[in-house]
Parts: C-alpha cells; sequence; structure tokens
C-alpha cells in the first residue's frame, strides 16, 4: 500500500505546488461550451484542442485569487458566452484549491482571467487567477471560433 501511495498520492501532492499548466498533462477531456451548451467536436478537433490549451498557458502565473464563485453564479455565468471546460480523471489542487474541473471563459484579448473549480459537478469557492504574463488569449479565441460547430453559435 506504500508502494501505491508513492505513485499515486505523492504525485498528486506535489501538484499543488505547481502553476496551473503543470497540472494540464493530467486533463482527460477538454470541452468548449457555447452559451451553456457543450458543443459537440470531432475527435481531431478535440486532439486539436487539447494542443492548443497548453500554449495559451505556456509562461502564465498562477496568482492567488480574490474571486469567489457559488455554483447559481457558475450557472448563470456560462449561459452567456464562451467557455472551455477542462475535465481531469481524479482530483488534482493548486495552492490548496482542490478541484477535478477547470473552466474558463475565452474572449479576444483577455490577458487574465479566473478559473471556476468545480468538484464532481458543482462549482464553488475561490477561483484560481491566472495571468498570461505579455501575451493574452486572441490566438487561442480564434483558434476555438474556426471550429466550425463552435463559430457558427458564438
Amino acid at each position: 500500500m506504500k508502494f501505491l501511495f508513492f505513485f499515486l498520492g505523492v504525485p498528486m501532492m506535489l501538484l499543488s505546488f505547481f502553476e496551473v499548466v503543470d497540472v494540464l498533462p493530467y486533463v482527460e477531456n477538454a470541452e468548449i461550451l457555447v452559451d451553456g451548451n457543450v458543443v459537440e467536436i470531432t475527435e481531431y478537433q478535440q486532439e486539436k484542442l487539447q494542443e492548443q490549451i497548453p500554449l495559451l498557458f505556456d509562461g502564465s502565473h498562477t496568482l492567488p485569487a480574490f474571486g469567489v464563485i457559488t455554483d447559481e453564479m457558475y450557472r448563470e455565468e456560462v449561459q452567456n458566452g464562451t467557455y472551455v471546460s477542462l475535465k481531469f480523471g481524479a482530483p488534482v489542487e493548486i495552492n490548496g484549491l482542490p478541484f477535478d474541473e477547470l473552466v474558463f471563459k475565452i474572449e479576444p484579448g483577455l490577458q487574465s482571467f479566473d478559473l471556476y473549480r468545480g468538484m464532481k459537478g458543482v462549482f464553488q469557492g475561490r477561483c484560481i487567477y491566472v495571468d498570461l504574463m505579455n501575451k493574452d488569449m486572441t490566438e487561442f479565441y480564434e483558434f476555438a471560433m474556426s471550429i466550425p460547430a463552435v463559430g457558427k453559435d458564438a
């Protein structure tokens, strides 16, 4: 049992001291939501999306967040705009903030944003704040809008 803890437990505990970009390899599925609805994308588009996400976060810094969200606020928020949902196979933690899903709004020009933390489908508590450091989200936004199922509804 100690052997399993070392190989499974220790890596998850260590993730709590890293930047958001360090947990991205543990994303099992990424989805795009437009006005609260998950957009169906092809397997190829899913692969491209999962390639683009680390590029967005490359060089970013995770900072303390003052933002707090309730599940009700989250559900209302995602009804307007385009969001990306990152789903993890197991709970992960960054700076003492656990989650198994992260959701963020995509808009051209954004240089920083909050990541809404979900655990078992419920979004609440402090957000994780990301500063893209000398770049913005425009290129990632344009990529997402180039997916026909997303661009036509956004």
